[in-house]
């Protein structure tokens, strides 16, 4: 039988949307110092205390556009990493690669690493200043894919979150500080991976 669909979730639902689509455009325009709880309120046609209601306060709407954006990132790393079936380095230094050209095409990620600089201009901190649940996060769903598509060793496996979390961090890194071409990260990340599955490897 099929699903009732639930009206008020798929309200709720597309109001959350147009939030994110509204912070998302302020950012990419003026920077994360920009956007106070009144401008998008006022940009989605809403009261100020749904908004509250709805998504938090500034601090969770800052981290709920950068989930958003993690998310659909992790889905293109994914199929990178599944494009190599047979060479867990390889996938993971694919999804790198995705990771980088990607961003570079990104207006939201644009807008921030060009405000870098500044603390109250830039979504960043929230992925690199203290505690990260997002980054965290995205670890656990790399694992998770990472151990779906490939018959690992246990010796492996037991390493197997921390390597994806050095992935995670170089290229972060070279995304946040570039010091050559994409295709030099990328071989800098697939030579690290590789080195870090061999000495994992029994």
């Amino acid at each position: 039988m099929p699903a009732v669909p639930n009206f008020q979730a798929e309200v709720r639902q597309m109001l959350h949307n147009r939030i994110l689509d509204a912070a998302h455009a302020l950012v990419c325009a003026e920077g994360w110092q920009a956007v106070n709880m009144s401008r998008i309120a006022a940009t989605v046609g809403i009261s100020r205390q749904v908004l509250y209601k709805e998504i938090g306060a500034k601090q969770a709407l800052g981290e709920a556009l950068v989930q958003r954006e993690t998310t659909r990132f992790i889905t293109g790393v994914i199929t990178a990493i599944q494009s190599h079936p047979d060479d867990v380095a390889a996938g993971l230094a694919a999804g790198a690669a995705f990771t980088l050209r990607a961003a570079s095409d990104d207006s939201l990620v644009t807008a921030t690493l060009t405000r870098e600089n500044n603390a109250e201009a830039s979504l960043t901190p929230l992925l690199t200043v203290g505690p990260t649940p997002i980054l965290a996060g995205a670890i656990e769903a790399m694992a998770a894919a990472v151990r779906s598509c490939y018959d690992l060793p246990d010796a492996v496996e037991r390493q197997l979150n921390s390597i994806v979390e050095v992935d995670v961090r170089l290229t972060l890194s070279h995304l946040l500080q570039p010091m050559g071409s994409i295709d030099d990260a990328v071989r800098q990340i697939h030579t690290t991976l590789r080195a870090l599955f061999d000495a994992a490897t029994p």
